[in-house]
């Protein structure tokens, strides 16, 4: 046996501790025999393994890795001299270097006995490991365009293992590489195959895929050890069956990736596979959740309720806890679980960042106040205000200001608009899309085939990425224009989206028994046949109860009279609820609408004005004669007082002079 190969020899050389160490570092389970013999011949027959022979070049620094490669680039020896040269250090620090590489068994030394200096001695690699570790670069990213054909290139049907043959139930008739490529590559095969993987197996091939189709060996190796699998079971398993292609590439150091074939991409790409669901987790029900105009109409309410209420901060300058369960309350509660490590986020957070880009509010001392022209803004359309607040968002991350951590989305940041559009088109292609498929198509294009993309930094890229698409999905779904089918998450554009997106029509009229008003002031709606907007407005004037399959509202005196404070007109809300009711209005509920609705006792407080006032009417009619209709007067309150914008209080004061009138300010 000695004679055949100088690995064998230098394996026999080891006592047994010496090879249940060298085992070690091969991530080798530990040795089966007691013999010394039968060891030796394990452990010659594992490093003729490409699984246990990538894992250890995966650990050679980027000395170790250049040193290696010198050698076998140099039909596989080199002296120490030679190496120092080419590697450019010192022939004692290479000598340490090479020393570590002969633990891994990856080198041997040949001393050279006619000279004093060790610079001669030679380095060899063994050639049954040389012959299986690849130089290759990847150039292009063509190592992670793998496919089935590739992996076949240039084999026997003999070659392809039983457990693949089995997998993808090849017929027995089968009789050529070519005939099987075609067969294994069916998506009727890939159902079979993914059929045939264990329920770790199977979660293994989804972290790749929303990995872009290709996953660091590391994190693969965390995610099999933590879902407490066997990564040196799992991975050979995969790669038998033609699930996955194990890849070694020198990038600087060895790297190693698990990359799908390109066509079982597209297989999952229209069959998702969905993750397992652990043992005891509960399982939400099923349903369609689309949060439709939900989030402007509470854009609306936070605003009156800042105007109500007001809102202060603590002294760390965020919200103070109480202000966010007190909004909380006040809102709409549109679902925005989509992903659940996200559901914890109060609408708040979300709102504010809105109003600071729409400068509708600002911070003053404490308090979080509102300006610019609020009336205008709640009078408008409702489908105008949602596309004001998405074009903000949209524009968000170009400028360049760093508003106080309260207006900061910090717990879901703004979108990158370039990633939200692709999201979009993906989904508008597809129809009906997976979340994962969005995940694995974007990771695939735009992060792995990028330009300058470096497998080095693989795993920052790839967590930064992934919290981008998070929040553009997340962004749509809040902004109701995606559909989300619950708990699988397949996602579609919803109404709203394809009237936002593709100009689509919105059925702007209800049916006719639409809604339903009981005597008791309850309102159940039928979203099938009621308007978005008709739903909206229902939100707006009355107070929602519940919502499976069919609406519950609440006509009551508070939550009328905020929709008239939020900008709503009571006539065409009236008008809605005659047009969409089956029976005629009772005239009890017409009369309250009204007395409701009629002055409302509304108490106004201003913070930003200035009180202007004159003793003789004369003198107020001559100052007025100058400053009126220049935006500085905000209101008359009577014949010898006005109140002038703060800050304008210098034109009147400038005025004043003009027109020789005695100024008395007080600050």
């Amino acid at each position: 046996m000695s004679g055949e190969s100088v690995l064998l020899q230098e394996l026999e050389k080891l006592e047994l501790n010496d090879l249940k160490k060298t085992a070690s570092l091969w991530n080798i389970p530990k040795l089966p025999f007691k013999e010394k013999n039968k060891n030796v011949k394990f452990l010659f027959d594992s490093f003729l393994d490409e699984f246990y022979l990538k894992g250890v070049l995966e650990k050679l620094t980027v000395l170790q890795v250049n040193i290696y490669t010198s050698i076998l680039k140099n039909k596989n020896v080199l002296t120490l001299g030679e190496i120092s040269r080419k590697v450019n250090i010192p022939p004692i620090n290479v000598e340490m270097e090479l020393n570590l590489l002969r633990k891994y068994q990856l080198v041997y030394q040949r001393k050279n006995r006619e000279r004093l200096t060790n610079n001669l001695d030679k380095y060899h690699a063994y050639d049954e490991l040389a012959a299986l570790v690849s130089l290759d670069q990847n150039l292009k990213g063509d190592k992670y365009k793998v496919s089935v054909e590739k992996l076949l290139d240039r084999k026997k049907l003999t070659d392809i293992s039983n457990e693949w043959k089995k997998a993808v139930k090849a017929p027995a008739k089968i009789d050529s590489i070519r005939k099987f490529i075609t067969h294994a590559t069916s998506d009727e095969a890939y159902e079979a195959a993914i059929q045939s993987l264990s329920e770790l197996e199977r979660d293994t091939v989804v972290r790749i895929y929303l990995s872009g189709g290709a996953a660091d060996a590391d994190d693969i190796r965390s995610f099999i050890v933590m879902s407490r699998g066997k990564y040196e079971t799992i991975i050979p398993s995969l790669v038998e069956k033609g699930m996955i292609a194990d890849v070694c590439f020198v990038e600087e150091k060895f790297v190693r990736i698990f990359a799908l074939p390109e066509e079982l991409l597209k297989h999952i790409q229209n069959n998702p596979i969905l993750p397992s669901v652990k043992k005891g987790t509960r399982q939400r029900q099923e349903k369609l959740a689309t949060n439709e105009l939900d989030f402007f109409l509470n854009t609306k309410k936070l605003l009156s309720y800042i105007s109500r209420k007001g809102l202060v901060l603590a002294k760390s300058g965020k919200v103070k806890q109480a202000d966010h369960k007190r909004t909380e309350q006040e809102l709409l509660n549109p679902d925005i679980s989509i992903f659940p490590e996200k559901s914890q986020i109060y609408q708040m957070e979300l709102i504010l960042p809105i109003l600071k880009l729409l400068n509708l509010a600002d911070i003053k001392g404490e308090n979080i106040i509102l300006r610019g022209d609020l009336d205008g803004f709640l009078s408008k359309d409702i489908f105008e205000i949602m596309k004001l607040v998405i074009h903000e968002v949209n524009e968000a991350r170009m400028k360049r200001v760093n508003p106080p951590e309260v207006f900061q989305p910090t717990e879901m940041p703004f979108y990158d608009k370039m990633i939200l559009d692709k999201c979009v088109n993906l989904i508008i292609k597809s129809k009906r899309i997976h979340l994962s498929v969005i995940f694995s198509n974007i990771i695939r294009e735009h992060l792995i085939f990028s330009p300058g993309f470096r497998t080095k930094n693989f795993q920052t890229d790839l967590a930064d990425l992934r919290k981008e698409i998070m929040s553009a999905i997340f962004y749509l779904h809040l902004f109701g224009l995606l559909e989300v089918e619950y708990p699988s998450r397949f996602l579609t554009l919803s109404k709203l989206g394809e009237y936002f997106f593709q100009t689509g029509e919105l059925a702007g009229v209800t049916e006719k028994g639409g809604i339903t008003i009981n005597p008791d002031f309850s309102v159940i709606a039928f979203p099938e046949k009621v308007s978005i907007y008709g739903i909206h407005l229902l939100k707006a004037f009355t107070e929602l109860k519940d919502y499976d399959r069919v609406y519950t509202f609440v006509l009551t005196k508070e939550a009328y009279q905020l929709g008239i404070l939020l900008g709503y007109k009571t006539n065409e809300f009236v008008d809605f609820l005659k047009a969409s009711s089956k029976a005629e209005l009772a005239q009890n509920l017409l009369f309250l609408l009204e007395d409701w609705g009629g002055n409302l006792p509304v108490v106004e407080v201003a913070e930003d004005c200035v009180l202007v006032r004159t003793k003789d009417q004369n003198v107020m009619e001559l100052l007025l004669g100058q400053i009126k209709g220049k935006k500085i007067v905000l209101d008359e309150i009577g014949p010898t007082a006005v109140l002038v914008d703060k800050t304008r209080v210098q034109d009147v004061i400038t005025v004043a002079e003009k027109l020789n009138l005695i100024i008395n300010l007080t600050r």
